[in-house]
């Protein structure tokens, strides 16, 4: 039986077969997780509290005609209709929901959506930004803003702010991933606005992944306090160690424990730490690290999870390597294009 042991609960909510269990779908998904769970009451927590987050999303009155299910998909992966997006949104909390399965169709979709999504609400600060930092992909740098905050720019990233940052206000706007070491003020909180939230501080350390053509957004804090706001007008307020969890396509967000949250800023110390990672999040996270692009003809490694750690000095070639021992893989390099067979 496969090791679950490091799931965690974003691990749990973005497997398919646990999804299967938690829904009540697939007899030999149900079989595997209740014996898994019955040898490994550690994890038994985590595991019912992403089953009821599952079953919270997917509630059975929303149930949709698989056939019905299986053509909007089809559709939208031939023929992409956005005045018909609501539609498919709908289709995506059916029975047979697509969205664990044809990750391809999903990243695909999601990218153009979250594209016009971005430009719809960062349209609303570019004539009042006067500074804005662009670290390309391959690259990391390191920010000292005005009011003294130190910022960590991960590979293709946006940082944009105006000439009053630690004067009037300290108001920064970010597209991609970004490591906030803020300085303290009372009288003028430091918000961060992505595309989806605004997170609030006065003095606190936390990571901030929120790409635009991202699927899960992730906000960690390290110490401190940060209060979060999303577009449905929700709000949390996060602790140290704690993680707030959004998945877009799905439009559902959830805050929970982290062990070792240190782990989601690792980028900043030229780490790469992969934990249950599914590939296609994983090719993303390379082609931005290391300026490639991947051609993935093998459709089925897409839904593959790996572990493993890794610094940034490794070649690509290596790490490649490595994850392709634990599955049935193989590609090749051609210039800035890796295509995985």
């Amino acid at each position: 039986m496969k090791d679950f042991s490091t799931y965690r609960f974003e691990d749990f909510i973005t497997d398919a077969s646990f999804v299967n269990y938690a829904k009540g779908l697939e007899p030999e998904d149900i079989t595997i997780w209740k014996e898994w769970l019955a040898k490994n009451p550690g994890n038994h927590k985590t595991a019912e509290e992403a089953k009821n987050f599952i079953i919270h999303l997917f509630p059975r009155k929303r149930l949709l005609p698989g056939k019905f299910i299986d053509n909007e998909w089809n559709r939208l992966d031939n023929k992409l209709d956005l005045s018909n997006r609501r539609v498919s949104a709908a289709a995506r909390f059916g029975v047979k929901i697509k969205l664990w399965h044809y990750a391809a169709a999903i990243v695909f979709l999601i990218s153009v959506l979250g594209a016009l999504f971005s430009k719809s609400i960062f349209n609303q600060y570019e004539l009042i930004t006067d500074t804005e930092i662009i670290v390309p992909k391959g690259q990391i740098r390191n920010i000292l803003l005005p009011d003294e905050t130190l910022v960590i720019l991960n590979s293709d990233t946006k940082l944009s702010y105006n000439s009053n940052l630690g004067k009037k206000n300290r108001e920064v706007y970010l597209e991609g991933e970004a490591y906030f070491d803020v300085t303290y003020n009372s009288s003028k909180p430091f918000i961060v606005h992505t595309c989806e939230n605004e997170i609030r501080v006065l003095g606190t350390a936390f990571n901030v992944k929120a790409y635009p053509d991202g699927n899960i957004h992730q906000i960690s804090l390290e110490r401190g306090k940060i209060m979060i706001s999303d577009q449905n007008q929700e709000s949390y307020t996060l602790n140290p160690n704690q993680t707030y969890l959004l998945i877009r396509d799905i439009n559902s967000s959830k805050t929970f424990m982290t062990e070792n949250v240190e782990e989601y800023s690792s980028w900043t110390k030229g780490k790469i730490i992969l934990r249950n990672r599914c590939f296609s999040d994983i090719a993303m996270d390379l082609e931005r690290s290391y300026k490639v692009k991947f051609d993935i003809q093998n459709k089925q490694i897409l839904c593959c999870r790996f572990t493993g750690e890794f610094s940034r000095d490794d070649d690509i070639k290596k790490i490649l390597e490595i994850i392709s021992l634990t599955s049935h893989f193989s590609f090749k390099i051609a210039g800035d294009t890796i295509i995985i067979n």
